[in-house]
């Protein structure tokens, strides 16, 4: 059995930073079950410690207590889908579903194009997609996620209702996961539980039918999803996203949406490039020459190339870094929550000299 925790980590006496912390509690007598319960944990661990996506929350530790195994995860300050199904008067509105929707098909597409191996995520359904205070999506619960590898052939894992009729061959692959948001999509434009209704007969309920106020082009994005066979569906997640685009654009509902998500997701807009810290980032980067530097509550000021992301160097402090750098004669001057101004080379990252103060630097230093 297993459960979450909303939890405070005490490493930051100052600040209140809130993390979950998944737990498990392996009861099982069969030491072949608990072995595998064992091997899910750590591969959910392992996975998420490769991943760096905004829809997927980051992984701060992992560690075992006797029969107990925890995972100490980004807090995701929401509510999930089924949730949201389950309190909304009536139905969703598609405008809303689809801009979510459009950020599943990426994060799905970034899993699915993941190097070395793509990750299969086995499991899409509401109760594992929350919505954040900024209404945008997190995919969540990666415990049977698993790296593919094609031909390979396992026990059914999923969830009935939203599951493939492959998968419970033992067959998992990208389109698996497309066929599990276009179940999802269905529960949310139509509020039918797949769960309760007979297996695979989404063609018995088309979206329209339930839910008439929904566009024909939405449905039959839907309805693409949902195919029995893998070959009739879209052929990738990424496909799928550029559909539902497509749909948008073409009801006008993507510029009734309007605001920053919509326009994010349908521009094509993707990063140069991205630099993982080991913690959270609360101070504004400053460019000199270059170079990028910024601090990151992991306690260390980085410096990144500007261009190619590349890290050049980085200095330790005592604790967590929020103050924006300043630069003066190729130094970088910033302050830190272990109560001192420190002054490093802008080269080479070598201290050059700190101050002490009395208390936790919080301000940004002006030259």
């Amino acid at each position: 059995m297993g459960s979450v925790y909303r939890a405070r980590d005490l490493h930051f006496p100052n600040v209140v930073k809130l993390v979950a912390v998944k737990e498990m509690i392996n009861n099982a007598s069969d030491p072949l079950v608990r072995q595998t319960i064992i091997h899910n944990f750590e591969r959910e661990a392992n996975i998420l410690a490769t991943l760096n996506h905004s829809s997927i929350p980051r992984i701060y530790d992992y560690f075992s207590l006797e029969e107990r195994s925890y995972l100490v995860l980004e807090f995701i300050n929401g509510k999930d889908l089924e949730m949201i199904i389950e309190e909304t008067e009536g139905f969703m509105a598609e405008e809303q579903v689809l801009v979510w929707a459009i950020e599943l098909c990426d994060v799905l597409s970034f899993l699915h194009t993941h190097k070395p191996d793509p990750i299969i995520f086995r499991d899409m359904k509401p109760s594992n997609v929350m919505i954040n205070q900024s209404q945008h999506v997190m995919l969540v619960d990666f415990g049977i996620a698993k790296p593919f590898q094609a031909g390979q052939k396992g026990t059914m894992i999923g969830t009935e209702g939203y599951s493939p009729p492959e998968q419970y061959r033992g067959e998992a692959t990208p389109l698996a996961d497309v066929y599990a948001l276009g179940a999802t999509l269905h529960h949310a434009l139509t509020r039918r539980n797949p769960q309760l209704e007979p297996p695979f007969s989404f063609s018995e309920r088309p979206v329209r039918k339930i839910n008439p106020a929904i566009s024909p082009e939405i449905e039959s994005v839907i309805t693409t999803a949902l195919q029995y066979n893998p070959e009739d569906r879209f052929q990738s997640a990424e496909a799928m996203k550029d559909a539902l685009v497509a749909a948008g654009h073409k009801t006008g509902i993507l510029k009734r949406v309007g605001g920053t998500a919509a326009a994010i997701q349908t521009s094509g807009l993707k990063p140069l490039w991205a630099f993982q810290c080991e913690d959270e980032i609360r101070s504004t980067p400053i460019h000199y020459d270059g170079s990028i530097y910024v601090g990151s509550y992991d306690h260390n000021l980085y410096c990144v190339n500007a261009v190619t992301g590349e890290f050049q160097w980085k200095y330790a402090t005592d604790s967590g870094v929020v103050t924006r750098p300043a630069m003066y004669e190729n130094n970088v001057y910033f302050g830190s929550e272990d109560q001192r101004l420190h002054v490093v080379s802008a080269r080479s990252g070598k201290v050059v000299w700190t101050y002490y103060t009395d208390g936790p630097v919080r301000s940004s230093p002006r030259i």
